[in-house]
């Protein structure tokens, strides 16, 4: 019986090689946010997103083998706002956890990029083994702002580190209050049960409502079901998600599958750099309680950006 085996992100140049070199030898399938069927008749086309866990998940059910290769400067969201070492850090954390949870037998990673060794140690910090190519495939590693797009959607992505010996739930909670309690955010916050209300004046006048759910043990995602801020009767709702990459004390925090309900010039300008500013000012203050804890345990060492 022929292997079955997961192609991800290799759909162009190095993908038509690769179904040349393998399709006899195995039952061929692709995950894209954008499937090209025409382009490549000779595989199975899985619509799903590489930087979602729960897609990744879905596709690497029944699979023998993974091979991995990202190109960031492929769009992958209507407007990216994410270093290209951020966004492989998540695919390829996507793509681990999968293939442990899955029983896959093995990865191949595709070398060349500028973070080759830190992919490897990702992609097999769940105890699946990785095959590196000998071949290089050099590849650019910038993200695209803006890019054309078939779904109208935002993605920004950015590392921070979890305060010492904090869990990732007190992170997330710590967000919330650090929105409420800090000048200059104009926001405030409250709790009922799971769903966590964002607004500046009015409670009943949230501009978000986030629903709290654990995807997996340290992956934490807020799902953004209402709010003046949300397009309602969509068919996917947007997603800020608080992910632990096991083995270290980074949290990257991901928004994605998010539609502004502003119109784009609007959001581009005002809303847009808004949410950054906030993310960079949380950012730094995790940092900071990072290295007092480090200080408080009794570490010689100094701050240093």
């Amino acid at each position: 019986m022929k292997p079955n085996i997961l192609l991800a992100g290799v759909t162009g140049y190095i993908g038509k090689h690769l179904i040349q070199f393998i399709n006899s030898e195995a039952k061929l399938f692709t995950m894209s946010k954008y499937p090209k069927e025409d382009d490549f008749k000779d595989i199975i086309w899985l619509k799903k997103d590489i930087f979602n866990y729960n897609d990744v998940l879905e596709s690497m059910e029944t699979m023998d083998i993974a091979i991995y290769y990202l190109d960031p400067t492929k769009h992958s969201a209507k407007l990216t706002q994410a270093t290209a070492r951020d966004m492989n850090l998540i695919a390829a954390d996507n793509f681990g956890r999968a293939a442990a949870k899955q029983g896959v037998s093995k990865m191949i990673y595709i070398s060349g990029g500028r973070f080759d060794d830190e992919t490897v140690q990702r992609l097999s910090a769940y105890g699946v083994p990785v095959e590196k190519t000998e071949a290089k495939v050099p590849r650019p590693h910038v993200a695209v702002e803006l890019q054309v797009s078939k779904y109208d959607d935002v993605r920004s992505a950015l590392s921070m580190q979890l305060p010492m010996n904090w869990s990732l739930n007190q992170m997330v909670d710590y967000y919330m209050s650090w929105l409420n309690e800090t000048n200059g955010t104009l926001l405030h916050t409250y709790r009922d049960d799971n769903n966590y209300m964002i607004y500046i004046k009015d409670k009943s006048k949230p501009l978000l409502v986030l629903h709290k759910a654990y995807t997996e043990e340290d992956i934490i995602t807020l799902h953004l079901v209402g709010g003046t801020l949300v397009k309602p009767n969509l068919k996917k709702q947007g997603k800020l998600e608080f992910r632990k990459l096991q083995g270290t004390q980074t949290v990257i925090v991901h928004l994605y599958d998010y539609i502004p309900k502003l119109i784009w010039p609007i959001y581009y300008l005002i809303q847009s750099p808004f949410q950054g500013l906030m993310m960079r000012g949380f950012e730094i203050d995790c940092r900071i309680k990072h290295f007092n804890g480090r200080i408080q345990s009794g570490e010689d060492i100094k701050y240093t950006k």
